[in-house]
């Protein structure tokens, strides 16, 4: 995604969903599936980094 590197985290997922119209957590997965290819990328590590964020507060418990 251009510009990317200027975005906060609340603008990234806005852009992430304006861009997959998905859920946010689906939307920033999308962004990193487009940068697999150059997984230590920065760009890789910002959109994985702010899945692994989202993930963890949709999680509610293990039951």
């Amino acid at each position: 995604m251009r510009g990317w590197e200027f975005l906060a985290e609340d603008e990234a997922i806005d852009a992430a969903i304006d861009k997959y119209g998905k859920g946010p957590t689906t939307s920033v997965a999308y962004c990193a599936f487009e940068t697999l290819g150059d997984q230590g990328g920065a760009e890789y590590r910002f959109w994985f980094d702010l899945f692994l964020k989202l993930a963890k507060s949709d999680h509610v418990g293990w039951a």
